[in-house]
């Protein structure tokens, strides 16, 4: 059930500068996609309710349990919340190992929707939505889709956060939602010898 927070020292910040609301259309600030070290998300200025206390739904479709370094996933963020009529949301990428470092390339495949940007230190990339990815006014469910090429690296994990906010160009009465997906590499399989291999090397031996 969809409840009410009372908003913290984040959200009367925003409510004394409202123009936030309607700048970050075009695509919040790189950071808040909840991931670490620090974990900061929409809510930040989008306070009216508790992260991840609404109705909707945050997925990632397309991700493979396992990837294979090297190799391209078609990738799509779906964001689907009853009632609401605008939507946001960013997305990185990080090695689980480091994080501070990227895990793997996200490509833009659709730039009229989605775009790329990195954070001030040029260590990690974040997809988020343009102005006409926030698809207004649409009831949803909202899509956006993107490539993926995966790194060399034993895991990663996929931080994203979604704003399905009703459209009213403030930071008042939008709901967040945020997710992880971790992922690990495919190991190669052990090629093991043939039946026929192991009667030969049996022969040689005996000679």
């Amino acid at each position: 059930m969809k409840r009410t927070n009372v908003p913290g020292l984040a959200g009367l910040i925003c409510a004394l500068v409202p123009a936030l609301a309607s700048a970050y259309s075009s695509g919040p600030l790189d950071g808040f996609s909840n991931n670490p070290p620090i974990y900061l998300n929409c809510t930040f200025c989008h306070a009216t309710y508790e992260l991840n206390s609404g109705d909707g739904d945050l997925q990632i479709l397309g991700l493979p349990s396992e990837y294979v370094p090297g190799q391209t996933y078609p990738l799509t963020v779906l964001l689907e919340d009853s009632g609401q009529m605008r939507w946001g949301f960013e997305l990185t990428v990080l090695d689980d190992s480091d994080d501070y470092a990227q895990g793997g390339d996200m490509v833009v495949t659709d730039p009229v929707n989605t775009q790329l940007s990195e954070d001030s230190e040029g260590t990690r990339d974040y997809l988020k939505q343009t102005t006409e990815g926030t698809h207004w006014p649409s009831g949803g469910p909202t899509t956006w889709s993107f490539d993926w090429i995966a790194p060399d690296l034993p895991s990663v994990t996929f931080y994203f956060c979604g704003n399905a906010a009703n459209g009213d160009e403030t930071s008042d009465g939008d709901y967040i939602y945020a997710r992880s997906a971790p992922v690990t590499r495919r190991e190669p399989t052990p090629v093991s010898e043939s039946s026929w291999g192991r009667v030969k090397s049996l022969y040689v031996r005996g000679r």
